[in-house]
């Protein structure tokens, strides 16, 4: 099961922020997929996931946050990783997700680094 919400970040108005809590798993990879897309669509295109509640992610959890990624590139989006702990950095670290995805203790570290790239 999954838990979200969003927000955009107090100083870096551009950047989008999702607190993920719970389970990346199969139907909850479908969902956050979805809404990404609708944040997406509605013109958000930098986004810090906020991991730090995050307890597990799963296979398929780990293709969504490339396709989301993917879909935000033609875009001069990105995604950055915020608060990743426990089980869920070390699936991202024995994939080598760290190399694909910039990773940052606090959302507000993965906020200005976004702010940063876009100049």
């Amino acid at each position: 099961m999954i838990e979200f919400s969003g927000y955009k970040h107090q100083q870096w108005q551009n950047v989008f922020v999702l607190e993920v809590m719970g389970h990346i798993d199969t139907d909850a990879s479908h969902f956050l997929l979805n809404c990404i897309q609708g944040y997406i669509d509605s013109g958000e295109h930098k986004f810090v996931l906020d991991c730090s509640e995050l307890a597990y992610i799963s296979s398929l959890g780990l293709a969504t946050l490339v396709r989301a990624n993917s879909r935000l590139m033609p875009e001069g989006g990105q995604i950055a990783l915020a608060g990743v702990r426990g089980v869920a950095a070390d699936a991202l670290r024995v994939v080598h997700f760290d190399r694909l995805f910039n990773m940052f203790p606090t959302v507000d570290e993965a906020a200005e680094a976004l702010q940063q790239e876009s100049g």
